[in-house]
């Protein structure tokens, strides 16, 4: 019988529910089926640390650790813009509560030097592991997180070869709010592929992204949320997935299932009924034709995200504004003639003119009992 380990790899992970509920009681039946269960902890574990100067600061108690021991997780990536939220020390007291619970924590490092790929070995097949972020990640206080440098994952991909029957990579990137990846995040995601990745598991957009084959690789451009406020920051759809992958000896990537969520009002997220599972299904599949097709151009991608990009850092420059006074408010006046800003006023422009995109086309709705 062929050698094969079912990855499971889930979204966002907040750990704060409503009503003190468990986040993951309603889904953890789903999660037996897995060899390895992955997921994006997009929270500190710490109660102490600096706290950083933004808008939304998420932290959770260490004790809380103890629901991803319960859901099954075997590996978290920590490499994202809120693992820093409480500076270098809540960095390293999440590193620490991870590690302490046996859950393996990808993509920071208790030291100044980034952490190198991991291998994890199940069912007689070797996985490679690395997890990288975009975004300002610098910390004092002996501790680090990985950039999203291509030189870098590139060579770290090189390091695992002959050592790994596959290689995953967690990318915590792209534009937030947007259904669909850009074409440097596509272009990129393809050449990762190319030099010898099987896997790349992306999330940071909060929103379900296309799914693609590419070569002999897998491609999830974003996971979405898991377990996470479905209307924070901005009211979006309560609609999430899990991916499952079969990964076989020899790097081959077997067959994919997508399975569909909700999330409650409590943060909750929970199998998906049968109608709405067929919707998320066809959801997905549709908004990954055109990346699969090569049908995102700059021009549609900035329709596409347009209207979430500019909300989303308007309301950043006006709680800046309110705690901080007039620097935010001139740096928001030179951000609206910056070249990107630009292209996002041609992409309202273009977008006011054609008929509504697809995931306009499915108002977000709430379940029963919600």
């Amino acid at each position: 019988m062929q050698k094969q380990v079912r990855l499971m790899a889930a979204g966002d992970i907040w750990l704060q529910t409503g009503r003190n509920r468990h986040p993951f009681r309603e889904v953890r039946h789903l999660l037996q089926d897995k060899d390895l269960l992955f997921g994006n902890l997009e929270t500190a574990l710490s109660e102490t640390g600096e706290r950083a100067q933004k808008h939304h600061v998420i932290a959770s108690p260490p004790e809380a650790a103890r629901y991803l021991v319960d859901a099954g997780f075997d590996l978290l990536s920590v490499a994202n813009n809120h693992s820093v939220d409480l500076g270098a020390e809540g960095l390293n007291n999440t590193l620490r509560t991870l590690e302490s619970r046996g859950i393996l924590p990808i993509g920071a490092s208790a030291s100044p030097n980034r952490q190198k790929p991991i291998i994890l070995e199940k069912n007689g097949i070797a996985i490679g592991f690395a997890g990288y972020t975009t975004g300002r990640t610098a910390l004092s206080g002996g501790a680090s997180v990985n950039r999203l440098i291509e030189e870098d994952i590139v060579a770290d991909i090189a390091s695992l070869a002959g050592k790994c029957d596959h290689i995953a990579v967690s990318l915590h990137w792209g534009t937030e709010m947007a259904y669909y990846p850009s074409p440097r995040q596509i272009d990129l995601a393809h050449r990762l592929i190319d030099a010898g990745a099987t896997l790349i598991l992306g999330h940071h957009s909060h929103t379900m992204q296309a799914i693609e084959c590419y070569h002999s690789g897998l491609i999830a451009y974003s996971l979405g949320m898991f377990q996470f406020d479905p209307n924070w920051p901005h009211n979006l759809s309560q609609e999430a997935f899990i991916l499952s992958v079969d990964l076989q000896e020899g790097g081959v990537v077997g067959k994919h299932e997508v399975i569909p969520l909700t999330v409650d009002d409590d943060f909750v997220p929970r199998p998906a009924e049968e109608i709405r599972s067929e919707e998320i299904r066809a959801f997905i599949a549709e908004i990954s034709k055109p990346v699969a097709g090569g049908g995102i151009t700059w021009a549609r991608w900035f329709e596409e995200i347009a209207p979430a990009y500019m909300t989303m850092n308007l309301e950043s420059y006006r709680y800046r504004i309110r705690e901080r006074g007039l620097l935010p408010l001139l740096e928001m006046g030179v951000w609206l003639c910056t070249p990107f800003c630009l292209k996002c006023y041609g992409g309202l422009i273009r977008r006011s003119l054609r008929p509504l995109p697809v995931q306009e086309r499915r108002a977000p709705r709430k379940d029963a009992g919600n």
